[in-house]
């Protein structure tokens, strides 16, 4: 009975070293595994918040340039149906104006499109849209020398959506300065 005991307590002895190597084993696995895994998102994430001085400075400067050129825009793409007006212009030197500024903001938004952030693109491409119809349908009556009621009801829609548009690229062009300032800028 002795022997029994003896063997059987050998036996539950080497259970238990047998299942806590396998426990220590697979403990060890999962810790590895854990580890590993976080390390790989520590180096996604330590990644999407570096940013390269150079790739800061110039797309800080792309957001300059691009501003000034969509204010001047809005501040002359809205004409008025009155041949002369106050600042002495004719109906014709504002829409030349007005398609001069336009294209100056156009043009240094489609050369320079694939560096500025998708928000930021977004909301330019679809205000550059709105003001190239309607300086299209004002080209149609400065070319005509006709007044188009119609087109003065597209002047008032667009004094109110342009302002608007403008308000949301300056708070897309925040919050994508902000994201980079908080971004570690390497050299």
């Amino acid at each position: 009975m002795a022997v029994e005991q003896a063997v059987s307590e050998g036996y539950k002895a080497v259970e238990l070293v047998v299942a806590s190597g396998i426990g220590g084993i697979i403990g060890t696995v999962v810790t590895f595994f854990v580890s590993w895994k976080l390390q790989t998102q520590k180096h996604k994430h330590d990644k999407q918040f570096t940013v390269h001085k150079l790739q800061f400075k110039k797309e800080f400067e792309l957001y300059v340039e691009l501003w000034k050129a969509l204010v001047a825009a809005r501040k002359t793409v809205i004409i008025t149906l009155a041949i002369e007006s106050n600042d002495g212009l004719t109906y014709e030197e504002k829409y030349n104006k007005a398609i001069e500024n336009f294209n100056e903001a156009k043009n240094l938004f489609e050369d320079n499109r694939p560096f500025y952030h998708d928000d930021v693109s977004k909301i330019t491409r679809e205000l550059l849209s709105k003001c190239r119809g309607y300086l299209t349908e004002v080209k149609k009556i400065v070319k005509s020398g006709k007044d188009d009621e119609d087109l003065c009801d597209r002047a008032e829609e667009l004094l109110e959506k342009v302002p608007k548009a403008i308000d949301e690229i300056e708070k897309a062009i925040k919050q994508r300065i902000d994201i980079l300032q908080k971004a570690e800028i390497v050299e």
